[in-house]
């Protein structure tokens, strides 16, 4: 869990709050990607007539196979996005998620027309220039040093990927037994989970500490099962690597995202170089809230608003033009964007206070041809709530450029850690937002925190979260990996390595089963650590240089995903990405602002504000 520094609000404010939140419930409109959900059946019928009778009968000229796959996986992308939001909208019903498998069955059978067409066809043929990068990826990976046999791959793949998603199925299902104590409170109970973000802002100091004991016991409740899931998911998922001839799992991971594994331990180990800076913004932390009047300030107690601040939950309307303020530097059609995704009279966002029916997730709903949506599953009257928000909507604003590019079916999709780098750069200017337009020291300090939180996540945090799941792998090769205890033991050793709080709360030992991507998509946690890395400088570029930054910025993202990432990355950063020295330049953007910080606690420790 990554638990938020929010510097306010009492028990009683945050539920006033969350109840002048509860009358926004949105229903986006997407009559425009179909009428209606028998339209979309309709549709999806003859869709795959037209991908079966091309992949069976269809030209010979490899020309026009790719140009008719490229039209009919757009059409296959627009079924799935909105298949996926109608699942979302009643997580109970199951038939818009086996619709969604379906379709994507046959979006893979469009895109592996398209990969063979361009395979056969003679590289040199001018018709291929756009289709250049799309070549390259279908020729695969080179660098294996024993490729497996014919059939092999997909071989492994049908036994492999089953046994995946029944560990995740599995995962899922011990969360959902986990035991969470209650804690009394004011004459009732709160539970240590649902009400973590209330026992963690509570004023007494008691109750915090139970809180956060409590949510870490109701973690560990389902350690040995949680243990033995996540072992055997390890070993199938590594071993079925080495069947396809791909190194280890974590070895391929890295290849399929475009980075050199030697290049990534490069980059783990110099984001732990700076691991001091770490524990000293961690110090900080803890002496201001000593002087604030915590005696011994323990970790339960970097929640705790300074006295007398409260702050505002913001309406849907506020967020929106914060957003929309923070991207000014972009351009005004770019902030426009943003504004007409966020405005509620535009119908484009799905989104209810309570979850209900609704999926516990948030994602864009994009495709070729058709307005970006966003959906939510519950947005809170939190300020992380907020920037899922605008991150999410990050990603379906890139969308909407993408389709004023005209960008091919084939590059709407791309490299993970790139993908990221700019919803998390929206994140990152939607703080600053914030931040510089706060008045009062407690405000523009609780803003400065949660920027300052979130550089913590993209940098250390995604760092420990990389090294560890690849310890994993490593040691359930080795055989050193067998019990939940081992993995305590090595989490709090990865831990240690990053900050100070794993030394003094042997508790953060259970953090492995906090991890539930390292389940549901395994190895892709790596993915942050480098998105973090470029979504730092793309905040930093922006204000040193704005309109060189605007002009590489928009160029890139109205391409879509038509290069080798690390191309575009040079494109944005105006040079080729040095990782380790990324770290070192993001690392100074950190020590400022924690000085920057510094003076804001030292004015409001001398009574300044309010």
């Amino acid at each position: 869990m990554n638990t938020r520094r929010m510097r306010s609000i009492t028990a009683s404010a945050l539920l006033l709050a969350t109840g002048a939140l509860s009358a926004q419930t949105l229903h986006a409109d997407d009559r425009s990607w179909f009428a209606d959900a028998a339209a979309e059946q309709a549709a999806r019928t003859r869709l795959s007539a037209a991908v079966a009778m091309l992949r069976d009968a269809g030209p010979t000229d490899p020309a026009t196979r790719v140009q008719q796959a490229e039209r009919l996986l757009g059409e296959c992308q627009r079924h799935r996005a909105y298949l996926h939001l109608q699942a979302a909208r009643n997580a109970r019903d199951s038939r818009p998620v086996q619709a969604q498998r379906a379709v994507t069955d046959v979006c893979d059978d469009a895109a592996g027309i398209a990969r063979k067409a361009l395979v056969d066809a003679p590289a040199d043929a001018r018709w291929m220039a756009p289709y250049a990068w799309l070549r390259t990826r279908a020729l695969g990976n080179t660098n294996s040093s024993t490729p497996p046999a014919a059939g092999v791959g997909d071989a492994v793949d049908e036994v492999a990927s089953p046994a995946l998603d029944a560990f995740a199925r599995l995962q899922r299902q011990l969360l959902q037994h986990a035991s969470y104590p209650s804690i009394p409170s004011n004459g009732g109970l709160l539970d240590s989970r649902k009400d973590s973000t209330a026992l963690s802002r509570h004023p007494d100091r008691a109750l915090r500490e139970a809180g956060w004991k409590g949510y870490w016991q109701g973690v560990a409740s389902q350690r040995e099962a949680m243990a033995s899931t996540l072992l055997a998911l390890v070993q199938v998922n590594d071993r079925a690597s080495q069947l396809q001839g791909d190194g280890s799992a974590p070895e391929h991971s890295y290849r399929r995202m475009g980075l050199d594994p030697d290049a990534v331990q490069a980059t783990l180990a110099a984001v732990q170089r700076h691991a001091p800076q770490r524990r000293a913004y961690q110090q900080v932390l803890l002496q201001h809230a000593g002087r604030m009047g915590s005696p011994d300030p323990q970790i339960w107690d970097l929640s705790l608003p300074d006295a007398g601040f409260v702050p505002p939950v913001l309406t849907l309307e506020q967020v929106r033009d914060t957003a929309a303020d923070a991207m000014r530097g972009l351009g005004p059609e770019y902030a426009g964007e943003v504004r007409a995704l966020l405005d509620p009279a535009q119908r484009r966002m799905d989104m209810a206070p309570t979850l209900g029916p609704r999926s516990a997730d948030a994602f864009p709903v994009a495709a070729p041809g058709v307005p970006s949506l966003l959906f939510v599953g519950q947005r809170g009257g939190t300020l992380e709530s907020d920037v899922e928000v605008v991150h999410e909507a990050g990603h379906a604003v890139h969308g909407q450029w993408m389709e004023r590019g005209n960008v091919s079916a084939f590059y709407r999709n791309g490299t993970s850690w790139l993908n990221e780098a700019y919803a998390i750069f929206n994140e990152l200017e939607f703080r600053d937002q914030l931040y510089q337009q706060a008045q009062d020291p407690r405000a523009k300090a609780y803003y400065l925190t949660s920027l300052l939180d979130d550089i913590v996540l993209q940098l250390f945090i995604a760092s420990e979260e990389a090294q560890l799941e690849q310890s994993i792998y490593q040691g359930v090769a080795a055989g050193t990996l067998g019990t939940a205890d081992d993995l305590d033991a090595l989490t709090l050793k990865v831990l240690s390595g990053y900050g100070m709080f794993a030394e003094r709360y042997p508790a953060l030992g259970a953090t492995w089963e906090t991890k539930r991507l390292m389940y549901e998509d395994p190895l892709y946690l790596a993915n942050y650590l480098f998105a973090g890395l470029v979504a730092v400088q793309l905040y930093v570029q922006e204000q040193q240089d704005p309109q060189g930054f605007r002009q590489r910025y928009l160029a890139v993202l109205s391409e879509g995903f038509d290069r080798a990432p690390q191309e575009q990355v040079a494109q944005l950063l105006g040079h080729a990405p040095d990782w380790s020295a990324l770290v070192d330049a993001d690392l100074q953007v950190f020590d400022a602002q924690v000085a920057r910080l510094q003076a804001l606690h030292a004015q409001i420790e001398a009574g300044q504000g309010g």
